[in-house]
């Protein structure tokens, strides 16, 4: 619940505190006192928009903080701790800074900035707040049918049928995707066919390239090639003749000297790699041959090789383009049976949502049967005496949420015919009728703190302590904070805050104080009648010995 909320230089406020009771508070005092602005300071920590020009005048910032209770189990619990936002001793400590001139404010929780959708996100699961335009939500089908599965206890449901319509989704987007993937390997088949085979016809191998150009270019200079290694030859051939007599002559030497038995050596060494190198020479030589024929030959195969360079720059390019192709044709082959295998996917997917929505649907069937009778017995209470509320359930295409459509219909007077609430219903109805369904679903909304701002509007004598009959009644399942300028549904309260507007230095200034025994009769008596004579002073204190009950 909304234990506490701080104010600091908002609109008329300047400092304002407020620590909040457990079930039923109201919030009362003249028009124009600043009921609204708290209202407003409460909006932004539900993560309404800011707007810098309710910084009080003359002031950089202003602040709003607030202080919520959560008891185990809720929720968003689960929610803050993903966040590492955990609550302390069961508390969250929320806080938004408004900065005048445009600048950005802050928003933190727990003392961690976080984005002002992920402040609506958490603050939503903890209040709901029904003001004149808040109520215009109910009109909505969404809103409408989310009730319904809140009084029907669908979570469970509804998390099997999301997940089911999501599966169905995934396949119908995947047999799409296959489809046009398909499509366009028809389309392109036949030229996708023919570079095939044109790489397959000619089908290159690694390094081939290479080796290609080394056997042109010895067949294309043969006759240099053949003349050099015939020249070498025989040069090499005077060499090693002259070598072996050189040779000889430094073994004759060296019986003379030993020193020279080292270049013996090297002259025996070079005299054999002459020789060896000559012989090398010779085979290479003999090893050549010139075909004019197998030229042209290697010329064309490289030509048919480099011709498939529109297909990659190098072979291990074109033939990986020829792989892509390859799988390309294969799925186009095969796609008959693959989609038609999606199709079997999504036939069983179908059913499988088919079978979730019949059963989401039956729950909200059988949960509108009994949640309108219980409104309108409500309703009824609530000085609308010949209301039928309607809940219509009919079928729809599915959808994320199920598939039906929810729609909240009532004959406010006897003899009408049943029209949707935007149609007929006024301000001050759909506020009652916010009243009597949260009043049913006391018991099951997981909203522990319910704010109702002008409740009474247009209404009064026994419909007002009707409403105030029913607030109450609410109070004793969730905390309720409602401002009123009727003294019947103030004295039913459990706790009652007035506001006031005085002047303090030259400025208006609003402040807010909580009323007990003596102090409230007079706010009472006040709402009556506007004064503090004594026939209005009796009237309080009888009216709140009658709410004794509910009035510590």
């Amino acid at each position: 619940m909304l234990e506490s909320l701080s104010i600091r230089n908002f609109a008329l406020i300047d400092r304002l505190e407020i620590d909040f009771t457990e079930g039923f508070n109201v919030i009362t005092g003249e028009t124009g006192a600043g009921k609204s602005i708290i209202l407003g300071a409460l909006g932004l920590i539900l993560g309404n928009n800011a707007d810098s020009s309710a910084v009080r005048t003359g002031e950089s910032e202003c602040t709003v903080s607030a202080v919520f209770s959560i008891p185990d189990g809720h929720p968003v619990n689960a929610f803050l701790s993903e966040r590492g936002l955990e609550p302390e001793e069961g508390l969250v400590h929320v806080r938004r800074v408004v900065r005048s001139g445009g600048t950005r404010g802050l928003i933190s929780v727990q003392g961690q900035s976080v984005s002002r959708s992920e402040l609506a996100e958490i603050t939503a699961a903890l209040i709901d707040m029904h003001s004149q335009h808040e109520h215009q939500s109910l009109v909505h089908s969404d809103r409408q049918r989310r009730i319904v599965d809140s009084y029907a206890g669908n979570s469970g449901i509804l998390t099997g049928y999301r997940n089911a319509f999501d599966n169905w989704r995934a396949l119908v987007d995947r047999q799409s995707e296959l489809a046009q993937s398909v499509e366009k390997a028809l389309r392109e088949k036949d030229y996708l066919a023919f570079t095939l085979a044109e790489i397959r016809r000619v089908d290159p191998k690694e390094g081939e390239e290479e080796s290609l150009k080394e056997e042109i270019t010895l067949l294309s200079n043969y006759e240099s090639l053949s003349g050099n290694l015939l020249q070498a030859q025989a040069a090499l051939s005077a060499a090693k003749d002259q070598l072996f007599d050189a040779e000889a002559c430094v073994s004759r030497a060296e019986k003379t000297d030993a020193q020279l038995f080292e270049l013996s050596r090297r002259t025996s060494v070079l005299r054999i790699e002459a020789a060896d190198l000559y012989e090398t020479l010779r085979d290479r030589f003999n090893s050549l041959s010139f075909s004019q024929e197998k030229l042209d030959r290697l010329q064309e195969r490289l030509s048919a090789i480099r011709r498939l360079s529109k297909y990659g720059k190098t072979i291990p390019e074109i033939l990986s383009y020829a792989e892509r192709t390859e799988k390309a044709l294969s799925q186009c082959e095969n796609s008959e049976e693959e989609l038609k295998s999606i199709e079997k996917e999504i036939e069983a997917a179908q059913s499988e949502v088919d079978r979730t929505a019949k059963a989401l649907s039956a729950s909200r069937i059988k949960a509108a049967e009994a949640l309108q009778k219980e409104v309108t017995s409500v309703l009824r209470e609530l000085g609308m005496p010949s209301a039928q509320f309607t809940i219509g359930i009919s079928p729809v295409a599915p959808a994320v949420n199920g598939a039906d459509e929810v729609r909240f219909v009532i004959a406010p007077n006897k003899g009408e015919e049943p029209r949707a609430l935007s149609q007929i219903a006024s301000g001050g109805e759909l506020s009652r009728i916010m009243l009597a369904i949260k009043t049913v679903l006391a018991s099951e909304d997981e909203v522990l703190t319910q704010v109702f701002d002008e409740v009474d509007a247009g209404i009064g004598g026994a419909v007002a302590q009707a409403v105030a009959g029913q607030l109450a009644s609410l109070g004793r399942n969730v905390q309720v904070i409602a401002i009123t300028h009727l003294a019947s549904i103030a004295s039913a309260a459990r706790t009652q805050f007035v506001v006031s507007k005085s002047e303090t230095g030259g400025r208006t200034v609003s402040s807010i104080a909580r009323v007990e025994g003596e102090d409230r009769v007079r706010e009472i008596a006040r709402m009556l009648s506007g004064d503090s004579s004594r026939v209005s002073i009796e009237h309080a204190g009888s009216m709140l010995g009658l709410g004794s009950g509910t009035v510590d």
